[in-house]
């Protein structure tokens, strides 16, 4: 009975994931038509990053935000310390969500408070200056990868979200590399998806 409850479950979490991914597409391309550029992430760094994530969360009508959204300005640049937070919303805690294997994981510290709730339950995390982590149900359990966290990458100048930036793949969760990332690749992802870490169910379920 347990097992038949988790098929059932996760098949709710990939139609979760399969709407947020598409939600999530159409809020970067409205902030690129009011912008009238490209979000890069690469190019401007960490310092830019936390407005450019504040502005997607607009579009996306997030109900809080690990940071102080309203305060920040385009003109400065931001630090880990020097970004304004909200200390009661955050990614979740190291070791308190989990890979597909049951391993316990951990996000860089720098990235936690680029976390939005949404609407419907769910959580995002803008990672690594152009990752996003996407928590299905918030935090609600199992928190475990593949099952209601998945993720996938803001490709500079484009706003189709996307599994690989490169030709060589992408470790997920890569600012937390080495102990707490996997390497994703074009070759692995279903491999890795049914028997390793889980992030490669995020690839399967979008391209199957």
């Amino acid at each position: 009975m347990p097992a038949v409850i988790n098929d059932a479950q996760d098949k709710q979490f990939k139609a979760m994931f399969k709407k947020q991914y598409s939600t999530i597409a159409q809020a970067i391309q409205m902030v690129y038509a009011k912008n009238g550029t490209y979000i890069t992430p690469a190019a401007d760094g960490w310092e830019k990053w936390p407005y450019c994530v504040c502005e997607i969360g607009k579009e996306l009508k997030s109900i809080g935000s690990g940071i102080k959204c309203e305060v920040l300005s385009n003109n400065q640049n931001y630090t880990t310390n020097s970004i304004p937070k909200n200390s009661n919303i955050h990614w979740h805690d190291d070791d308190e969500w989990f890979d597909k294997k049951g391993e316990k994981m951990r996000l860089n510290p720098g990235y936690s408070a680029l976390t939005f709730l949404l609407p419907d339950g769910a959580m995002i995390n803008f990672n690594c200056t152009h990752e996003v982590f996407i928590d299905v149900n918030g935090y609600k359990k199992p928190n475990t990868v593949g099952r209601d966290i998945f993720y996938f990458f803001i490709k500079d100048n484009q706003f189709t979200p996307v599994f690989w930036t490169n030709d060589t793949g992408n470790s997920a969760n890569g600012c937390s590399c080495p102990n707490y990332c996997t390497l994703i690749t074009r070759d692995n992802y279903k491999e890795d998806c049914e028997t390793g870490s889980g992030w490669g169910c995020s690839p399967l379920y979008i391209m199957e």
